[in-house]
């Protein structure tokens, strides 16, 4: 009974360390392999302020934490500028230099011969010296812990994660600072996976540098991947699978000279099958916002946006003597260009004319070789994406960027504004406020996804739409982070002419409601319909401008472009 009851405690700790390395993993698309490293630090540290400082339960195990979540964060900065295999190898790299400093760190870690004669935990005059004992204070961390990232991943916060997983910068242009984002999952995972280490010391009162291997991050993986990435059931679930299924295979009588070896065989035979049989993780990941829709109700949709600050015909993006140069490229060459409130205006242009790159200088994706970028007469010059999307200007992109996993109504909801959620600290010290919020926000995405036409597919992935539908998304995306500038890269191209024409009066009341809007497009009879003015721009250079009708007349422009 009391071996059966020493698993229990060790799927307890790596029911942790599984849910904890699936916010890095799973929610936010960050493939590391340090996590073993994050489990030691919070172990040693536990330990060595249990020794030598003499700390009583629990703030060892606090302070270890936060100590662990603080290299989290700074173990997150490689990943602001690198990911994928980058990451992989940066992290990599982590893992070794802790678990070096373990090892030659004597006077601090004891060395290779690691720390013994940890006390145990004591509590009411109780030692917590037996599994028996040690369980329900085990069980007790690990609910608590898998609370913490099931809170966090269910929040507005945790939403956000996803939509950076799938596509960073369009998660910049929505107004997210992934920044903060990154930072803050590295530090609550180490944080959280810190708690695990810190409990295993003082359950066995022994801790080594052996327990913390590069191997012991790749069975957490595995753990992960085996329940089902971006889901914390699963990950719990991974956890209680690969920690009992080496012990359930010893009760598989085979001759003891080869039991080892065909244990080994079965483990992994049946970890593939189970793999093979559901590749997303025994349980998948699911979207909870479509299960609370509220109708909406019936009768003339209004615009689900702020109205416009600026007075309509007054200039809301002022772009002066813009240049980005690519070494010897010149993409864009002294371009100005001026739009206003309630007006459509159209680029277009030759491919490779420069336009994109313009969308990109006036929402800080790039920054301008030359020239100034206003936005209602006050500079935007060297704002980040997701601040010039809070101040009122936001874009879309050519490849439509969606968050393809997500619902169509989770698209919505992560562009919208001012949500609580989006914080750590509000997710757990302000949680009714962030519910309310959340309430009032599904319905405000449903009156966007209204005001487009797609208010039925609210509860579909978006990866299930049809191409029309996805050009729809996008609008309503854009619509959702009430910027008061909406700048479309080519919103209306490949569509059926009986589509544009269901789609036209979408832009037609977005003006109408005030608001500034410029688009790319190639289609020149969109332009002509849609546009009240347009700029022609060649070889990065803004050559005329005036109503469609004159560019088009123009003989120069015919035979560079039209004809």
């Amino acid at each position: 009974m009391e071996y059966l009851i020493h698993i229990l405690v060790m799927m307890c700790l790596y029911v942790i360390l599984s849910t904890s390395f699936n916010l890095v993993v799973g929610s936010a698309g960050l493939f590391a392999l340090s996590h073993a490293a994050f489990y030691a630090i919070g172990a040693y540290a536990s330990a060595i302020l249990i020794i030598d400082v003499g700390l009583p339960f629990p703030l060892p195990l606090l302070i270890g934490a936060l100590f662990t979540a603080a290299i989290g964060a700074v173990a997150a900065l490689p990943a602001l500028r690198i990911g994928g295999h980058y990451l992989v190898i940066v992290t990599l790299a982590l893992q070794v230099i802790v678990l070096a400093f373990l090892i030659n760190a004597q006077a601090i870690t004891r060395g290779p011969a690691g720390i013994s004669g940890i006390p145990r935990v004591e509590l009411f005059g109780l030692a917590l010296d037996s599994p028996q004992r040690f369980l329900p204070l085990a069980a007790f961390f690990a609910a608590f812990c898998f609370w913490i990232a099931w809170r966090l991943t269910e929040s507005p916060f945790g939403r956000a994660l996803r939509a950076m997983r799938e596509d960073e910068e369009a998660t910049k242009a929505i107004g997210k600072n992934v920044v903060y984002m990154k930072l803050s999952a590295f530090a609550l995972s180490a944080g959280l996976a810190s708690v695990a280490g810190a409990l295993l010391g003082r359950y066995v009162s022994f801790i080594s540098v052996e327990s913390f291997t590069i191997e012991e991050t790749i069975y957490v993986l595995a753990m992960v991947i085996l329940g089902g990435t971006g889901n914390l059931w699963g990950s719990a679930l991974g956890a209680v699978i690969l920690v009992s299924l080496p012990e359930l295979l010893k009760f598989v009588e085979m001759p003891a000279e080869i039991a080892d070896k065909v244990r080994q065989i079965l483990y992994g035979i049946l970890l593939i099958v189970m793999l093979r049989l559901r590749p997303e993780g025994l349980i998948a990941e699911v979207s909870r916002a479509a299960q609370r829709l509220a109708p909406v109700p019936a009768g003339e949709v209004p615009v689900p946006a702020i109205a416009a600050a600026t007075p309509a015909g007054e200039i809301t993006v002022s772009g002066r003597g813009l240049s980005k140069h690519f070494g010897g490229i010149r993409a864009v060459e002294d371009f100005d260009i001026d739009l206003t409130a309630g007006t459509i205006t159209g680029l277009i242009g030759p491919n490779g004319a420069g336009k994109t790159t313009a969308f990109n200088l006036i929402t800080g994706f790039l920054p301008p070789t030359a020239g100034t970028i206003s936005f209602r007469g006050r500079s935007v010059a060297g704002r980040k994406p997701h601040e010039i999307v809070r101040a009122g200007v936001a874009r879309s992109f050519q490849d439509l960027k969606l968050f393809t996993k997500m619902t169509v109504l989770d698209n919505v909801l992560v562009a919208l504004p001012r949500q609580s959620g989006d914080g750590v600290l509000s997710v757990f010290f302000r949680p009714f406020r962030v519910r309310a919020e959340e309430t009032a926000n599904i319905a405000r995405a449903v009156e966007v996804l209204r005001f487009v036409g797609l208010e039925d597919k609210a509860g579909e992935t978006a990866d299930n739409l049809s191409y029309a539908e996805e050009k729809l998304l996008v609008i309503a995306r854009l619509l959702a982070t009430e910027a008061e500038v909406l700048l479309f890269d080519e919103p209306l191209s490949g569509l059926a002419p009986t589509t544009l024409e269901e789609i036209f009066p979408v832009f037609r009341r977005l003006a109408a409601a005030g608001k500034t809007i410029c688009i790319i497009e190639h289609n020149l009879d969109v332009i002509k319909r849609l546009c009240d003015t347009a700029i022609y721009l060649d070889e990065g250079r803004a050559l005329r401008k005036g109503t469609p009708e004159e560019l088009m007349n123009d003989p120069e422009l015919a035979g560079r472009y039209f004809s």
